[in-house]
């Protein structure tokens, strides 16, 4: 058996490694010259607010990756509002060109299974798996902002910042993430899907007096320009002409927030045992998933018509701190809000 997949990203390279363990061949195609997720580098948050811990959950799919931190505070802040959610809530790992990323972490592992990495070159007709990214023209979300240096600034490595506010992020929120030699801060939007726009709103967030104590005497490294694709029902589509379509390629991506690492890597692997069993690929996503997806997309719909005064209501309902057991607990209720 010789498996062709398209895409080498995060669920590209986990449906690789996943079929090179088997003992198949496999050939992974890449029409980028180089190893980087589209948003550029990048902190990329696992949230952990199931009932399972997510990291022991990626591990039961072959994910063996070691994240390089985890967030023990989660700040969200509102308009005239702040809630501090202790415990472990994200477990962060890094994107990008460095040889700590999970990006080039996860490429050593396939090489060294013998996967081929056709880098620049587009994939052929027929392949098994897509895994290509968001489709082209088609993304419901934008993220637009930098990373800055880690030296000089006074973000702790253990906290992530998460401010709601249509000025800053409309229908989204602003993020401030740790990352190793650099952090992240970006505005990520749904209801407004202009880079430009989003990012000229993000820049002036930076000159608030909280954020300019945060950036330090930091330096920008470079840009962010994220765009997401979410669908409603992505099972519905995961098979078109005997391909096996995983990741944000077939719209497998957190509709309310946009983590979707979890994601990628679960419906990567997945697709990899539909191929080597032969086993129909949406029967294992239903089986996983369930209704997880229409969940979400009813709660985004929310989400896109709340007003400042709504965010308020969400976090002054979280209390000025809760402990992950209790957010948990909360988190059902305060979708039903």
């Amino acid at each position: 058996m010789v498996v062709k997949i398209a895409g080498a990203g995060l669920a590209g390279l986990v449906a690789a490694v996943t079929i090179a363990r088997a003992g198949e061949a496999v050939h992974v195609y890449e029409s980028k010259q180089r190893l980087l997720p589209s948003t550029g580098p990048h902190t990329e948050a696992l949230r952990n607010y199931g009932p399972h811990d997510a990291l022991e959950e990626l591990q039961s799919y072959g994910f063996t990756i070691r994240p390089f931190g985890e967030v023990r505070r989660a700040i969200r802040m509102s308009a005239h509002y702040e809630n501090v959610l202790t415990g472990k809530s994200y477990y962060l790992f890094m994107r990008g060109r460095e040889s700590y990323t999970v990006d080039q972490q996860l490429c050593r592992n396939a090489l060294d299974l013998g996967v081929e990495v056709h880098l620049g070159m587009r994939a052929p007709e027929g392949v098994d798996i897509v895994a290509t990214g968001p489709p082209e023209g088609k993304f419901n979300m934008m993220a637009a902002g930098y990373t800055f240096a880690a030296d000089g600034s006074n973000l702790e490595r253990d906290t992530v910042i998460a401010l709601l506010d249509n000025t800053v992020a409309p229908g989204g929120y602003l993020a401030i993430t740790p990352g190793v030699e650099y952090h992240s801060i970006y505005s990520g939007s749904w209801t407004d899907l202009s880079y430009e726009r989003v990012l000229s709103m993000a820049e002036r967030a930076f000159e608030r007096p909280w954020i300019r104590a945060i950036l330090g005497d930091s330096r920008w490294v470079d840009k962010i320009y994220g765009r997401a694709f979410y669908s409603s029902d992505p099972i519905a589509t995961a098979v078109r002409e005997q391909a096996r379509y995983a990741g944000e390629a077939g719209g497998f991506q957190d509709a309310v927030a946009a983590y979707g690492f979890r994601y990628a890597v679960i419906t990567g692997a997945l697709a990899a045992r539909s191929v080597l069993e032969e086993v129909d690929y949406r029967s294992l996503l239903r089986k996983v998933f369930r209704d997880e997806f229409q969940k979400a997309f009813a709660y985004r719909q929310k989400l896109d018509t709340a007003t400042n005064d709504d965010f308020d209501d969400l976090v002054k309902a979280l209390g000025p701190e809760v402990t992950l057991e209790e957010y948990r607990q909360l988190r059902e209720i305060l979708r039903g809000l």
